[in-house]
């Protein structure tokens, strides 16, 4: 009776891949779809009986946020199979507080001893950005020191050729971020060194897909149906 606008994931995807279904329908005579769900939202798990662990594999090298690699076996995933997919915590979801604790992934995962914990998490947006290679032949982007788990973490923005393309670009989408995460040279996934590799050899026109925390209002200003996949 209330239609739907819902994302679901997808499973049978290649390794490195996250898919996704949107699904819009309204009820006959209604103007406008229902909105969509929020990308952030709260949980509060405990452990215990039957689940002795979270069960999260976790990506925290930004130092910032803590990403989720995998829900496996434990609290988090007991959750998931007692709530409806809006609620449910997934791959590529962004832990953004926990217990009150925010900017500091040390500090937030330290958190994760205690028996119980209430999270806040944001939805991960899957975007590509198109970019030139320029007059600089530095693309200026600083990582970790050791970069891993198949993503590139953008540190820093030094001069080089995608500064130029910041600083120009008026689509604020379409701008690289700190805290941005490349997962993909022009279409391509991999390891984060070979990722690295790729980037640092593109010339001409090449795009980055990027994975970041879904801002706000991307539930409610999406086109009708959304089909993301990097």
């Amino acid at each position: 009776e209330k239609g739907c606008n819902m994302e679901f994931p997808m499973e049978d995807v290649e390794p490195g891949i996250n898919a996704y279904l949107g699904l819009k329908i309204k009820v006959f005579g209604e103007q406008q779809y229902p909105d969509g769900s929020s990308p952030e939202f709260e949980v509060t798990i405990g452990k215990g009986e039957g689940a002795m662990e979270y069960g999260l594999d976790v990506d925290s090298q930004d130092s910032k946020n803590i990403q989720i690699l995998k829900v496996a076996d434990g609290a988090f995933k007991k959750y998931n199979e007692q709530v409806k997919p809006p609620l449910q915590v997934i791959q590529s979801d962004f832990i953004v507080s926990v217990n009150g604790v925010t900017g500091d992934a040390v500090e937030m995962l330290k958190q994760f001893q205690a028996d119980r914990v209430n999270l806040k998490l944001v939805r991960a947006l899957d975007t590509v950005v198109f970019l030139e290679y320029g007059e600089h032949k530095r693309h200026g982007l600083k990582f970790p020191k050791q970069v891993k788990n198949n993503v590139l973490v953008v540190m820093e923005i030094g001069d080089g050729y995608i500064k130029e393309h910041n600083d120009k670009c008026e689509d604020e989408s379409q701008k690289i971020r700190v805290y941005d995460r490349i997962v993909s040279v022009n279409g391509q996934v991999g390891t984060a060194a070979t990722l690295k590799s790729r980037l640092e050899r593109a010339t001409g026109k090449f795009q980055l897909g990027i994975q970041r925390p879904c801002p706000e209002d991307a539930a409610s200003s999406a086109p009708d149906g959304i089909f993301c996949l990097l």
